[in-house]
């Protein structure tokens, strides 16, 4: 009877000494304000903006690209949707771009940020929603696209909402409020 007691005791003791050894090699977990995130907003937002302009409201660039952002709205993302987390405010806006240069536009390297007061926002992938971000593709000279775009904000309704975007070398900051 003692040596089942001081085997169970040694199995316990060394279940407790493996959990907690085991522990302290997890990755840690950042969440919504991981390190890429911030990475990705700085790129953005290191560079000052060229122009600014509210939400709906049309924008010329010089290098003949013509942005318009439409004013966000508020919707219910769906349980796929991705980078959302309750009680985030979702909001989607669809971004339009007329390439009236002489090249063609890599919408690939598009890239938006956008942050509300001190809080920053994530990009919400929802393809029930309609939201699968910007478009890969080449634009060509003379082209339009409309997408939609979403995102997630650790703030309330009427905080402000402001982007920071690049399209083709031009930045430009978009304000407004969240929905």
């Amino acid at each position: 009877m003692f040596k089942v007691k001081n085997n169970l005791v040694l199995v316990l003791s060394i279940t407790a000494l493996v959990a907690t050894a085991l522990t302290g090699c997890a990755k840690k977990d950042l969440g919504l304000n991981s390190s890429e995130v911030e990475n990705n907003t700085a790129l953005v937002e290191a560079e000052a903006p060229a122009a600014t302009v509210g939400f709906g409201s049309s924008l010329d660039l010089a290098n003949g690209v013509k942005l318009t952002f439409t004013e966000p709205v508020h919707f219910v993302p769906t349980k796929f949707a991705s980078n959302y987390q309750k009680p985030q405010i979702p909001n989607k806006f669809e971004v339009t771009v007329v390439n009236g240069g002489a090249k063609a536009l890599d919408l690939a390297t598009v890239s938006i940020a956008a942050k509300s007061g001190t809080n920053t926002c994530v990009d919400v992938l929802d393809g029930d929603n309609g939201i699968n971000g910007a478009p890969t593709d080449t634009l060509k000279p003379g082209a339009t696209v409309t997408f939609s775009y979403g995102i997630a904000c650790m703030a309330k309704i009427g905080d402000p909402l402001e982007l920071t975007a690049s399209f083709d070398g031009s930045v430009v900051a978009v304000t407004g409020t969240l929905k």
